[in-house]
């Protein structure tokens, strides 16, 4: 059996669109849910009768979105079932589904359990009010406590919180409320994500109008650091520049993203990863949900851009996602893939070093405490 798989699910419909949002995302309170989700079977069927992916299981699956959430449990087994009889899910998989908090009663989310899926991952984003308003979130933070304890409630024993931090109009003392309630709740899993103002959303048009200001650098900074320590304090691992984990709750889903193994995305807008060495490729599927329901009847697949990557190409990813990990690249997992070593591959990493903002620990590769802070800057000398 060769190495598995990562299988990531694209719902793209939220109940509305929020205005710093530039994810394949519509609003659609009631979205064609039995249509959509049996392009998502076809998709699947499709692309494990090929290479790469035929012969490989499921490591793990992610439903992501948009709110998937938003699928009645019934759907979300459809597609885990395709999966088992598709390809084949290795066993204790990690199964998770992404959801708004607004709306998740007990019974629901037993069925979500009863489809399989074992990792609920919250949008909670805020425990404010008033910022849950200015980032046009749907619940409340009375929503987000109580979806916490609906899902435990329904046999949920890994459970992530997302966090949003530098909100225009935010500080430092709403943010560290925001730790501290989150905390308070005992996830077994945080990301906290620094707000950024993407072209083509709102917000972006926004701060260039003076609608909104962001918030200062030093700030955010400060902000950050904050998340750094009182997460790690309250017995939370970080392993990713914006993830937290109690041990063993580390998401096996994500780490597959940046640690340069294969994953299959399936739906609108999904992209997909094969690494076969010498011949490794990126792809994207149409965006549209109506062109990408037309693209899988008609073909069976719905790719739009396919991009195969050169060597230089594939190195340079490799080195620029795994240095997402605190724990870094593998000096010696990149020579196994390229023939080459990582230093004389990237003779730049020298000065990254001298510049304390990356370091060697023993045999990784990985951002210092100084280059955790320019993170963006350190990998953009990779590509």
């Amino acid at each position: 059996m060769s190495e598995g798989f990562a299988l990531y699910v694209h719902v793209p419909w939220c109940r509305h669109v929020c205005p710093y949002c530039d994810f394949n995302v519509y609003a659609h309170a009631a979205p064609p849910e039995a249509d959509y989700t049996a392009m998502l079977v076809r998709e699947l069927a499709t692309w494990t009768e090929r290479a790469p992916w035929r012969g490989r299981r499921a490591t793990s699956i992610f439903f992501g979105g948009g709110t998937p959430s938003l699928f009645t449990p019934q759907a979300i087994a459809r597609v885990v079932d395709a999966a088992a009889r598709c390809c084949g899910i290795e066993e204790r998989a990690e199964i998770t589904l992404e959801a708004n908090p607004g709306g998740l009663d007990a019974e629901r989310l037993r069925g979500f359990r009863r489809a399989g899926v074992t990792r609920l991952s919250l949008g909670v984003q805020s425990f404010q009010e008033r910022l849950l308003r200015a980032l046009g979130r749907d619940h409340t933070p009375d929503d987000a406590r109580a979806a916490v304890r609906n899902a435990r409630a329904a046999g949920f024993a890994d459970l992530s919180l997302d966090l949003i931090f530098a909100v225009p109009g935010g500080d430092e003392a709403e943010w560290a409320h925001d730790l501290d309630e989150a905390i308070a709740l005992a996830p077994d899993h945080v990301s906290a994500y620094a707000l950024t103002f993407e072209s083509a959303t709102p917000y972006h048009a926004w701060r260039a109008s003076g609608r909104i200001r962001a918030v200062d650098e030093d700030v955010e900074a400060t902000m950050a650091e904050l998340a750094a320590a009182r997460l790690p304090a309250a017995g939370y691992e970080r392993y990713e520049i914006s993830s937290w984990a109690r041990p063993d709750h580390a998401s096996r889903h994500n780490q597959r993203y940046w640690d340069g193994s294969w994953y299959l995305g399936i739906g609108a807008g999904a992209h997909a990863f094969d690494a076969t060495p010498d011949a490794a490729r990126r792809w994207s599927n149409v965006r549209h949900p109506r062109a990408y329901a037309d693209a899988v009847a008609a073909r069976g697949t719905a790719v739009a851009e396919e991009h195969p990557l050169t060597v230089d190409e594939a190195r340079a990813d490799f080195v620029f996602t795994g240095l997402r990990r605190i724990a870094g690249v593998a000096a010696t997992a990149f020579a196994a893939r390229f023939g080459v070593g990582l230093a004389k591959a990237f003779p730049h990493v020298t000065g990254l070093v001298r510049d304390d903002l990356l370091e060697w620990a023993g045999d990784r590769l990985r951002l210092s405490a100084r280059g955790l802070r320019f993170a963006d800057t350190v990998a953009a000398t990779f590509v």
